[in-house]
């Protein structure tokens, strides 16, 4: 099958980043703190403080509505569904504490709690809009005309100077802190990738290796075992390779492997695998294929092979390959198989070379 190449990154911003069980535990964490801090506070309201006793009853509200959410996501996981009513809860908290002047003034204290939680949670788009929009209304409530419209309690110059701008860096601050450790935790994803694509791909065809088509070939057997789908190998090698090696060199040699793999590649269906089995030698696994449908691809990929002359340091070269084929058997093992499509191949390669040798065409015949 044509390999795909390594995948592109992402934006470092982007919300893929995060885990889905980060976000699960922090979110509940946060919704058990914020709502045992409002029912703290409403019971401070009842039996404590000089504010309307109201201002307590919308509090343990506001602590039940996150209770109620952190309850639905426990029996739905609905992860969508308890971050977003946890921030739009919070959110509806912290306008509802900066308008009303709980604990005399001081409640606007908690929006400082925001940035952080938001950009961690939700995306950075989100934080950015949410943060800023926030910061516009909470500036115009400091103002003689938001006094007016909102009832928001009487905060001292200085105060109102000191909020504004401290909560407006606290922002930026929030943003910058986040975006870097989504950058962070981007790269190493892509390190993470980049290593199991290396352990798992040949550096020089950047085909599948032989430890990932082991693999490949166990699931595709264990496909066999669970419903009967059959599946066929091709085992491949080059002519006179090491002759190529000694007369030409070991960089012509590797370019030559690489022009076979790719005429392999082209040659099969996207669903098929393509592995360097080892040296000059390569595997193709053809799922849902008899032998006979592999031997029509092994055809094809061999006049591929013969029309397309392979180029090496500028230079024309006649390069064929051998070809040894079998279909799993209701008997079979995995070795089993291996051993007769090499067996194939072995005997392709003692009996002329550049042909294909399977069942159909019986021992010592080619697929010319």
């Amino acid at each position: 099958m044509a390999e795909a190449p390594l995948p592109t990154a992402p934006d470092p911003a982007s919300e893929s980043t995060e885990t889905r069980s980060d976000i699960v535990h922090l979110v509940r964490i946060l919704s058990v703190a914020a709502a045992l801090a409002l029912f703290f506070f409403a019971w401070r309201n009842a039996y404590v403080t000089a504010d309307p006793p109201w201002f307590g009853t919308v509090m343990a509200a506001f602590g039940g509505i996150l209770v109620a959410n952190l309850l639905l996501h426990l029996l739905t996981g609905n992860l969508a569904q308890l971050r977003w009513g946890f921030i739009a809860t919070i959110t509806a908290v912290l306008i509802f504490v900066a308008l009303s002047g709980v604990e005399q003034g001081s409640g606007v204290m908690w929006l400082y709690v925001y940035p952080p939680v938001v950009f961690y949670i939700s995306s950075p788009r989100f934080g950015v809009i949410s943060c800023v929009a926030g910061w516009l209304t909470l500036v115009v409530a400091l103002t003689p005309l938001g006094r007016l419209l909102f009832s928001v309690a009487e905060y001292p110059l200085p105060f109102r100077l000191v909020l504004a701008t401290s909560l407006a860096f606290v922002m930026v601050f929030s943003y910058l802190l986040d975006r870097a450790r989504r950058q962070h935790a981007e790269r190493l994803r892509q390190m993470a990738e980049i290593f199991e694509h290396a352990a798992t791909h040949d550096a020089l065809t950047n085909l599948a290796n032989r430890r990932e088509g082991t693999d490949r070939l166990a699931r595709e057997f264990a496909r066999f075992q669970r419903s009967g789908t059959p599946f066929s190998v091709i085992l491949v090698d080059i002519d006179h390779f090491k002759t190529i090696n000694d007369t030409l060199g070991h960089d012509v040699g590797d370019q030559v492997i690489q022009a076979i793999a790719m005429r392999l590649t082209s040659g099969c269906r996207k669903m098929d695998s393509v592995i360097r089995w080892g040296g000059e030698e390569f595997l193709v696994i053809l799922p849902g294929t008899t032998e006979s449908d592999a031997i029509s691809t092994g055809q094809r990929i061999r006049q591929r092979i013969i029309e397309q002359p392979v180029t090496a340091d500028g230079r024309p070269l006649e390069v064929t390959c051998s070809f040894g084929i079998a279909e799993i058997g209701p008997a079979d093992a995995i070795q089993t198989l291996l051993q007769r499509a090499d067996e194939r191949l072995y005997h392709a390669k003692t009996t002329g070379r550049n042909r294909i040798i399977s069942r159909r065409f019986g021992q010592g015949s080619d697929g010319r």
